[in-house]
C-alpha cells in the first residue's frame, strides 16, 4: 500500500504574513484623515470578532469594507507593503514551500487580489489559493465582495475544504478559531495554532499542536527546514537581574527565555535547571556538581 502524501492548508493573514492585510489597507487609505486611528481601531476590533467566531464572517467583511474607503489603485501598493511583512520564519523556510508546493494550499477569508501575488513568490499558484474577491464600481472603488463565494459566509472555510476533496492527511496551519473549525468539522486531521505573530486563546486551546514559528511545524512533521532544531525548544534561564535587553533580544530571536531577578539557592537551582539548555548567571550563583548532575539538558553556562 502506497502512503498518500500530506496536504498542508495555510491561512494567510497573521500566518504567512505578520499582519492582517485589511488593517494595513486601512492604514494606507485613511492616511491624513482626522479620525484615522478611530476607524483603524474599529476595523481591528471587527477583524478579531470575526476571527474568533464572535460575529459571522459575512458581517465582519461588510462592516470592514464600508469603513475602508479603498480603491483598486490601492491594491498594488498594498501588495508591495505585504511583501515586506512576510512572517520571519516563513521567509527563512521558503525552500519548503518551493519543494512541497504541489501539496500546499491557501484558504483565506482575505482577498485573492492581494494574496495571489504574494504566495506566487513561494511557488503557490492561483489555482491553489482559495479566497474572496472584491467588487468594484465603475470608478474602481471597492464597494463589496462576491457574496456567492463560500468564504464570504460564516464557517465558509469548512465548505471550501469539503469541496476541495483532498486526499491524504490534511493539516491546517492558522492563527484563528476560524481555521480550527475545519478540524472540528472532521475534514482536517490536525490543526496547528500558529502563534508567531498573534496568540489567540480560542485557537490555541483547541489546537493539536501550538507552533510558535514555521521551524516548529516543520520539526514536528520531520520536514526539511532552515534550522535543525527550533529555537523555541531551546530554554534559557537568566538569573540575578541580567539586563532586560538580553531577555528582549533572545526572546525576539525565538528562544524560550525565563528571567529571574535574584540568585537561587542550591535547592532552588536544582529544581529550576531541569530542561534548561542555557544558564546565564552573575557572581552570586553557585553552579556546583549537584546542580550539574540535575542539569539534564544543559549545554552552556554564561557569566555576565
Amino acid at each position: 500500500m502506497v502512503d498518500t502524501a500530506r496536504k498542508y492548508v495555510f491561512d494567510f493573514d497573521s500566518t504567512l504574513t505578520r499582519v492582517e492585510a485589511l488593517d494595513v489597507l486601512a492604514e494606507m487609505t485613511l492616511e491624513g484623515k482626522s479620525n484615522r486611528e478611530e476607524i483603524i481601531n474599529k476595523i481591528q476590533d471587527i477583524t478579531n470578532l470575526g476571527i474568533d467566531g464572535d460575529i459571522s464572517f459575512t458581517e465582519s467583511l461588510e462592516r470592514r469594507i464600508k469603513l475602508l474607503n479603498a480603491h483598486k489603485d490601492d491594491l498594488k501598493p498594498l501588495v508591495e507593503e505585504l511583501r515586506q511583512k512576510i512572517s520571519k520564519s516563513i521567509a527563512t523556510n521558503k525552500e519548503f514551500f518551493e519543494k512541497y508546493s504541489d501539496d500546499i494550499y491557501v484558504i483565506s477569508c482575505g482577498f485573492k487580489e492581494f494574496i495571489d501575488p504574494i504566495v506566487k513568490e513561494y511557488n503557490i499558484p492561483s489555482e491553489r489559493v482559495f479566497a474572496n474577491t472584491f467588487k468594484f464600481d465603475d470608478q474602481g472603488n471597492i464597494i463589496g465582495f462576491d457574496e456567492k463565494n463560500v468564504l464570504s459566509h460564516h464557517n465558509g472555510k469548512i465548505e471550501c475544504l469539503k469541496r476541495m476533496n483532498l486526499e491524504g492527511e490534511v493539516q491546517v496551519i492558522g492563527d484563528g478559531y476560524s481555521d480550527y473549525v475545519m478540524r472540528e468539522a472532521g475534514i482536517a486531521h490536525k490543526f496547528f495554532a500558529y502563534t508567531e505573530n498573534v496568540h489567540r486563546e480560542k485557537a490555541t486551546n483547541k489546537a493539536d499542536h501550538i507552533t510558535p514559528n514555521m521551524d516548529e511545524f516543520l520539526f514536528v512533521n520531520d520536514l526539511p527546514r532552515n534550522l535543525s532544531y527550533p529555537k523555541n525548544r531551546i530554554k534559557i534561564l537568566l538569573l540575578e537581574n541580567v539586563h532586560p535587553v538580553a531577555f528582549d533580544n533572545l526572546s525576539e530571536d525565538g528562544f524560550s527565555v525565563e528571567l529571574v531577578k535574584h540568585s537561587l539557592s542550591e535547592e532552588e537551582l536544582i529544581k529550576k535547571i531541569k530542561g534548561v539548555h542555557v544558564l546565564g548567571i552573575r557572581s552570586k550563583t553557585q553552579v556546583n556538581q549537584k546542580v550539574l548532575d540535575a542539569a539534564d539538558k544543559l549545554l552552556v553556562v554564561g557569566a555576565f
